[in-house]
């Protein structure tokens, strides 16, 4: 089989860093997750610096990167070529980066924090508690049962202790890009059995 000659799906057969972006668009909607990593890793770097140039904290910028990749993940389907895929993506991630300033600040709490379920403010009606309440217990639920053990102790690290990529990678013994490919998975576990919540 020649450089020019496609897979028996069409794909071609150059190494996959190598394909252009509509190539691995394809290769992503077939369910290949190899050609999600490569745009990942294409792209990270410069959907961070957009966030971060916009909203300056590290931190709230490695979020909405996830947050991006995540719903690029998710949306990829209605995606019809008429830009760029990265010009697409910025799109998503001036969204994103808008949501981030009309959202109150939250206090963080430990996801397996007794007290957390508690909800004491009174400004929230009684209500609202009792369905937070439901999703941070399903959100537990979930991450114990489905979540592999990497992808889990990422998710607690960053969501639980607020801590950095670069702080949980150390912890952890892992690359950067492999806690922020865990933490992707993970977001993208927890939307996929809790449809109908916001990812964390």
């Amino acid at each position: 089989m020649d450089c020019g000659e496609s897979l028996p799906y069409g794909l071609p057969t150059t190494p996959m860093r190598d394909w252009p972006d509509h190539e691995l668009v394809r290769g992503i909607l077939a369910s290949n997750e190899g050609c999600f990593e490569v745009v990942y890793e294409r792209y990270r770097r410069r959907i961070y610096a957009f966030a971060l140039k916009r909203l300056g904290d590290a931190v709230e910028a490695e979020d909405v990167t996830q947050d991006v990749f995540l719903q690029v993940h998710r949306s990829l389907g209605s995606y019809q070529g008429r830009s760029a895929l990265l010009v697409w993506m910025f799109g998503i991630a001036r969204n994103q980066v808008c949501r981030r300033f009309r959202r109150k600040t939250l206090a963080l709490v430990p996801l397996d924090d007794v007290d957390a379920l508690e909800l004491a403010s009174r400004a929230c009606p009684p209500d609202r508690q009792a369905d937070a309440v439901r999703v941070l217990r399903r959100c537990i639920h979930v991450a114990e049962r489905e979540l592999s053990a990497d992808q889990r102790n990422a998710f607690y690290l960053k969501h639980s202790e607020n801590r950095s990529t670069r702080s949980i990678a150390e912890q952890l013994g892992k690359s950067t890009t492999a806690v922020k490919i865990n933490l992707f998975r993970s977001r993208k576990t927890l939307v996929r059995y809790m449809p109908n919540v916001a990812a964390v």
